[in-house]
């Protein structure tokens, strides 16, 4: 049973300015329970606690966590010692992450779109219709004009057909239908709901079994980089 818990004080919307609403499926985190924030047009996973999914929800929209009342007081700095005008909270990249900005700067997105595809917000979504929640797993990204522009999803998880009258398990199907097509800014772009066949440019793409190829080949390339000698030739 999924209800939704208020808060004395409002959850921050998303990036699109939408209400955030704190929902709790009361049954085991091993049949899919558990504590989300969803939107009209986003949701975290399920989470053993409300603050895991606070966690996950802040990071999805870009929110800052609340600084510290407090701040330690700086230790006294030696003389000749390099002390930096100004402190603050420096965010890292790794390695892959700065190698996709680097081919993407130069015009190749493959790195980073396979990246995008395999994020962890991209591998479950859903959809409100009927007064539930329809959620499906990542089927495929759609490119179009050479760049990842939507993901589509179906049901492998088993089948979320409001009063489904056939006996199956639609994670079972060779080939699962497209029930739902998201654009990378989370706008519903095709529902099955809608009662209309799926556009053409909407039915192929990229596996997430091609994206993590692409990862895979780049970290096998970056364990073992090209070494130059320090000498002209052998003779030197």
């Amino acid at each position: 049973m999924q209800v939704m818990i208020s808060h004395d004080t409002p959850l921050p919307a998303c990036h699109a300015g939408h209400t955030a609403r704190h929902m709790h499926d009361k049954r085991r985190m091993e049949a899919d329970g558990g504590h989300s924030i969803e939107c009209k047009c986003s949701h975290t996973g399920r989470h053993s606690d409300f603050d895991g999914a606070m966690r996950e929800w802040q990071q999805m929209q870009g929110i800052a966590k609340p600084a510290t009342k407090s701040r330690p007081r700086a230790a006294k700095a030696t003389p000749g010692e390099n002390v930096p005008a100004t402190v603050g909270v420096i965010t890292c990249l790794d390695s892959m992450q700065r190698e996709a900005m680097r081919r993407a700067l130069a015009g190749d997105f493959e790195l980073a779109d396979a990246m995008e595809l395999l994020s962890k917000g991209r591998m479950r979504a859903g959809h409100h219709y009927g007064g539930a929640w329809h959620e499906y797993d990542l089927q495929f990204g759609i490119w179009i004009g050479g760049r990842l522009q939507a993901c589509a999803y179906g049901p492998a998880v088993g089948c979320q057909i409001v009063d489904c009258s056939i006996d199956c398990d639609c994670s079972s199907e060779d080939d699962p239908e497209t029930k739902l097509v998201i654009g990378l800014n989370e706008t519903v772009l095709f529902t099955h709901f809608d009662g209309v066949e799926i556009p053409e440019h909407y039915t192929s793409g990229r596996t997430p079994i091609w994206a993590q190829g692409v990862i895979d080949a780049y970290r096998a390339q970056a364990a073992k980089p090209e070494q130059a000698t320090f000498f002209p030739s052998e003779a030197a």
